[in-house]
């Protein structure tokens, strides 16, 4: 049997974005296809240690001609010295430089994965525009553009006018079995130097515009103080200084603990009653289905594939973005029902077990790498 190798090529990328990129090259066949990755020093470090072969390159979050030229010349370089049979890129960036290195190199079979529309990058209008230009033609070498969610493939079939047969909808995927609770809530939360009683509601996020965060403060400060639950925010962000003096403008600092990025993801889950993410854009955020997984209930905004996550009214609630008392109103209805928190905890894990499974994930990325190989997607 013959085996392939597979070049990831990533830009600088925290949270959902990383953990995809990590899962499929811990979790695909290797005897099958020998994943390698290029990207940033940060990432390359993690997949190293899974014992993947590793690039390091410099790409940086918007377009820069100079170095981004150079990006796409030593990734053209290395495709060829290293024979590479699939270049698979993540992020609108990684596609438009890792797609441009696979023309030059002559690679023959190229995926792109959009993990959220370039529409909500931050960046100037006429970059958005150059790069959605691009994409259209760069998708002409592409085997098959894969999005996260069924809404993003909707949006970008039309917005960046793709033939529909060549965008694919591949779920995000975790392990559910991670996020199983990992001990009493007592000590969970004092392990978070959290206290032992009370309510305690989390958000957990990049603190950064998208994310919506502060109307999550201003969703504690619409709460009566004396029902007012603890907001536990884990993430860090441009956002953070802003976030903070906003929770003492509004009267909530006391109430708002800022726990700064973390790796024990299972841990805070565990410690929480409900989870809300408040994001004014989203792909099909990985934070939803652990928090699913970890039979915590949820809120969140109707955007992007969270509908496709979050069944309204079975797994959590759903709320219009950008809309402090809609928030409010949904935390303090599942808060006061516990009843309907556990129902909606119980049927999210349920929910993620069938559907948003890493192995799901893997599995069908390699059937699509399979098909483009074999000769079948033009």
């Amino acid at each position: 049997m013959s085996r392939y190798r597979v070049l990831h090529v990533i830009r600088p990328a925290a949270g959902g974005m990383k953990h995809h990129l990590l899962n499929l090259l811990k979790h695909t066949d290797r005897g099958i296809f020998e994943p390698c990755v290029a990207g940033p020093p940060e990432l390359i470090a993690e997949a190293a240690d899974l014992g993947v072969e590793v690039f390091p390159v410099s790409l940086k979050g918007e377009l820069d001609l100079s170095s981004d030229t150079g990006a796409v010349l030593g990734i053209a370089r290395l495709l060829k010295k290293r024979r590479v049979d699939i270049l698979h890129a993540h992020s609108s960036k990684a596609g438009l430089v890792g797609r441009l290195a696979a023309r030059l190199a002559g690679t023959p079979t190229v995926f792109f994965t959009a993990h959220n529309s370039i529409f909500y990058e931050e960046w100037p209008g006429y970059k958005k525009t150059a790069v959605s230009l691009a994409e259209k033609v760069l998708a002409h070498g592409t085997s098959r553009v894969i999005t996260v969610s069924e809404s993003l493939r909707e949006e970008i079939i039309v917005r960046e006018r793709l033939d529909p047969d060549k965008v694919v909808t591949v779920y995000n995927g975790i392990e559910p079995e991670k996020f199983k609770t990992v001990g009493p809530r007592a000590v969970l939360r004092e392990r978070l130097h959290l206290p032992a009683d009370g309510r305690v509601v989390g958000t957990i996020a990049r603190l950064a515009p998208q994310k919506g965060v502060c109307y999550l403060i201003q969703a504690a400060a619409l709460i009566p103080p004396d029902q007012r639950p603890l907001f536990l925010v884990v993430g860090e962000g441009p956002l953070r200084g802003e976030l903070e003096a906003l929770a003492r403008d509004t009267g909530v600092a006391d109430r708002v603990v800022f726990a700064g990025a973390r790796s024990d993801i299972p841990l805070v889950l565990g410690a929480l009653d409900l989870l809300v993410l408040p994001s004014i854009t989203e792909g099909l955020p990985l934070v939803l289905l652990e928090a699913m997984a970890a039979s915590v209930p949820v809120v969140a905004t109707r955007v992007g594939g969270v509908p496709e996550a979050v069944v309204e009214g079975e797994t959590g609630i759903l709320v219009p973005p950008q809309n402090a008392a809609a928030l409010a109103g949904a935390i303090n209805a599942i808060l006061t029902a516990p009843d309907l928190a556990r129902k909606f905890g119980a049927v999210g894990r349920e929910r993620v077990s069938k559907l948003f499974t890493v192995r799901k994930m893997v599995d069908l990325t390699t059937d699509l790498y399979r098909e483009a190989l074999a000769g079948k997607v033009h």
